[in-house]
């Protein structure tokens, strides 16, 4: 096809002198106002900008008059227009080559295209080069009303939208949409925030742009091993993954994918979760809990647990014990050998005692050399005492530190739930008096 024109001559400058400046309420957005409908109108013809700015006081209409279509692209991205006007006495090949730029350079799916067209033949031809790309077809002269119930029905979309998108950039988790080629279309400020790029920066990109490997390079085969209809990986299901920031840093996330494709094209919605908080929480109640040489439960976490076991206990029935283990002349290590070798004694001493009970059983250290253990589902002193008898065995094996085998031994106290006493003090106090009695005879 060859490049149409408008047959009227333009003078220089009639578009500039038309695009007065739009009303003061209109642009500043006042409260109780509707918010102006930014318009980008690519034409040359005045008659075109004219039965527009009829109309623009009564639409609320901010007219952004662009006569040259080679630069439209740079004048939308500058403005971000809400709606495009497209005059079709641009020709075919500027025409096209706008529409292309607008949905799939910018990706600008979401915004509303008209087109002014001479005839509807004209129109049906550059609608096989150019499928799906425009939303409304004008016919040209244009007319009030036809133009008026366009700006109206588009003003209700760009508005849904708009409140659409505030909706989104005010959730606290990560809303990104992809496309079947994986290219991100939607980045809410979220998302934004969460990995350090703007949306205008990163729509357009592959997704796996925010991915660590092996996923940054397995991500493509995914998504077409799911295109072609074979089981999903991730697919409707919650996740925990590692997403990669702008910067390069990895952070921890929950990632939930869902497949919202329709009619009009394939499209992914991934909702993102920062688990980094959730993390770190966990850290410092660990580190609160935990004790920094063995990696045992501390005495606090010790305490909450024996209180935990008590009111069991008193609703549900059932029975425990506790063990006091005080190793013996531990003091001589240290003093012989030092603190490191101490160190690791101690900590030997912690995995041993761990491997001499069961998995449901809690072993904790107190400070120094003093460890407590909590035995379920021990019911009396004597299975109290056999299990003592087993730890003070795997105690005494020798341990080789620093080249020496040592062999430890132990001073083990024991109480059982209630045969020595039904709460915590009384648990303690019976466990202690018998493990210094089995110190002394020692």
């Amino acid at each position: 096809m060859t490049a149409r024109y408008a047959t009227r001559p333009r003078k220089a400058g009639s578009l500039a002198s038309l695009a007065r400046p739009a009303p003061a309420a209109a642009v500043a957005g006042q409260p109780g106002r509707p918010q102006p409908l930014r318009v980008l109108l690519v034409s040359d013809q005045s008659a075109v900008a004219e039965a527009l700015l009829a109309l623009r006081d009564s639409l609320q209409l901010e007219l952004l008059l662009h006569p040259e279509p080679g630069s439209a692209l740079q004048r939308f991205v500058q403005e971000r227009a809400d709606c495009v006007l497209l005059d079709d006495a641009m020709g075919d090949d500027a025409l096209l080559s706008l529409l292309e730029g607008l949905r799939s350079s910018l990706h600008s799916e979401w915004l509303p295209i008209m087109l002014l067209v001479d005839d509807a033949a004209h129109w049906r031809r550059l609608a096989l080069r150019a499928p799906g790309m425009v939303d409304y077809v004008l016919a040209k002269p244009l007319e009030p009303l036809a133009l008026h119930e366009r700006f109206v029905a588009t003003r209700r979309l760009v508005s849904l939208r708009r409140v659409a998108r505030s909706a989104l950039d005010r959730v606290s988790e990560g809303v990104i949409v992809i496309d079947e080629q994986g290219r991100i279309r939607s980045f809410n400020a979220a998302a934004e925030r969460l990995f350090g790029w703007s949306a205008g920066e990163i729509i357009g990109s592959k997704i796996n742009a925010l991915m660590p490997d092996p996923h940054q390079s397995l991500h493509d085969s995914y998504l077409n091993h799911y295109l072609d209809g074979r089981a999903p990986r991730i697919i409707g299901v919650g996740r925990v993954e590692m997403a990669r920031r702008r910067d390069g840093g990895l952070f921890p996330i929950h990632l939930t994918v869902a497949d919202i494709s329709d009619e009009t094209g394939i499209r992914f919605v991934g909702v993102v979760r920062d688990l980094s908080p959730e993390y770190e929480r966990r850290d410092l109640e660990a580190m609160a809990f935990r004790d920094s040489l063995t990696g045992l439960p501390n005495r606090s976490f010790a305490e909450q647990e024996l209180q935990h076991q008590l009111e069991r206990a008193a609703v549900l029935g059932g029975s425990f014990a506790l063990l006091f283990v005080d190793l013996d002349e531990f003091k001589q290590v240290n003093d012989s050998l030092g603190h490191a070798a101490g160190d690791a004694l101690l900590r030997e001493a912690g995995q041993r005692l761990k491997r001499a009970v069961s998995a449901d059983d809690l072993v904790a250290r107190l400070g120094g050399d003093e460890f407590l253990v909590l035995l379920q589902g021990v019911d009396s002193r004597e299975s109290a005492a056999a299990i003592a008898a087993r730890i003070a065995e795997q105690l005494g094996r020798p341990a080789l530190l620093q080249g020496q085998a040592l062999s430890l031994s132990a001073s083990i106290g024991w109480s059982v739930y209630r045969h020595d006493g039904i709460d915590a003090a009384s648990l303690m106090h019976k466990a202690d008096l018998v493990m210094y009695q089995r110190k002394r005879q020692r």
